[in-house]
């Protein structure tokens, strides 16, 4: 079951939507922590916009993480980091 976690400006995490516009302003690919497009394309049905759609469903090794630079993480007012590697919370 999915968490709908709100943050401190009362914006739940699911309000984060896959759409053209996050995916556009979406910097997943530009991650250290990314585990590389062909690995996420043969596991996922859509690589990327972890925030979104939840975590990785490869392993992520933890080399940095860039979410709190993402237009998308701004505009929602998100609070957390290596979505790709946790759920949602």
């Amino acid at each position: 079951m999915k968490e709908n976690h709100i943050n401190e400006r009362n914006i739940s995490i699911r309000d984060v939507r896959v759409n053209l516009r996050n995916i556009t302003n979406c910097i997943c690919r530009k991650c250290p922590s990314y585990p590389g497009m062909l690995r996420e394309l043969a596991h996922a049905e859509a690589p990327g916009l972890y925030c979104a759609h939840g975590k990785s469903r490869l392993d992520i090794e933890k080399k940095g993480c860039i979410c709190s630079e993402c237009v998308v993480h701004k505009e929602h007012y998100l609070d957390s980091a290596y979505y790709c590697a946790h759920a949602k919370v």
